[in-house]
């Protein structure tokens, strides 16, 4: 990794030790313009509160962070939070992963990861051996859409759906319950509050069961459950992402 960004014409020290944090970042890069960045290609298993730990050594230390992911933290169908903690946000590529290919020799960028309620996540990736591109690949503006969801996407939400009313465990279990005690009808319920769209990747479970729980309490706040990043306030989103369902939950319930 160390001859990328001496190719970019940066100066470059393995393992460099910092006395201030006791931490030995895998590569401490000085950039051409002289920025200094702390680089870690991470392979191995790491909790979030170590990752929250070692990151704050780098901001007390005054070094920008780039934290470069091995293949065992490749995407998958889902996103667990060991993988998501290490998500950025960028206005131009949306929540996106860095990886590298040490046998291909090249850098993966996952970009515009959405999810929607049991499906499949969504995303785009670009890939390249150039760090000067890199650099510009995020600088390069690209209006990242949330996609709506396909009739076909729709029929595998609807089917995977139908299992767990079925089946009536967890989740869904509780849901059945909160409506019936409400009085409501449980499928009229999802039908008002099940996503027709992917969303920005903010929940780690289905986003239906927060909805839900505000649709059936009247706009009391439930708990909500986020992931937790290191390197993304998520709270603006979730803000305007329960804004915006409240919004139209009210244009429901007073048109229809």
């Amino acid at each position: 990794m160390s001859h990328f960004f001496r190719a970019f014409g940066a100066r470059v020290k393995l393992e460099a030790y910092l006395p201030g944090s006791k931490q030995r970042p895998d590569l401490l890069v000085q950039l051409p313009d002289q920025q200094l960045l702390a680089l870690e290609y991470q392979c191995a298993p790491l909790s979030l509160r170590k990752l929250q730990k070692r990151s704050r050594g780098y901001h007390d230390a005054g070094l920008a962070e780039l934290w470069i992911l091995g293949n065992n933290y490749r995407l998958k169908r889902s996103l667990p939070q060991q993988v998501a903690q290490f998500m950025r946000w960028s206005k131009n590529r949306g929540f996106y992963l860095i990886y590298l290919d040490p046998i291909k020799a090249y850098f993966e960028v996952v970009y515009g990861i959405q999810k929607a309620d049991f499906l499949p996540l969504k995303y785009q990736y670009w890939r390249t051996n150039d760090v000067k591109k890199l650099k510009a690949f995020f600088a390069t503006p690209q209006k990242i859409r949330l996609k709506h969801l396909s009739l076909s996407e729709r029929k595998k939400q609807k089917y995977a759906l139908a299992k767990q009313i079925y089946y009536s465990t967890g989740a869904m279990r509780k849901l059945q319950q909160l409506t019936y005690q409400k009085r409501l009808k449980l499928t009229a319920v999802i039908d008002d509050c099940l996503a027709l769209s992917y969303s920005y990747p903010l929940y780690r479970t289905a986003t239906l069961w927060w909805r839900t729980a505000l649709y059936c309490d009247q706009f009391s706040r439930p708990k909500i459950p986020a992931y937790e990043l290191v390197f993304v306030d998520l709270k603006p989103f979730i803000e305007q992402d329960i804004d915006n369902f409240c919004k139209g939950l009210a244009f429901l319930k007073k048109n229809f």
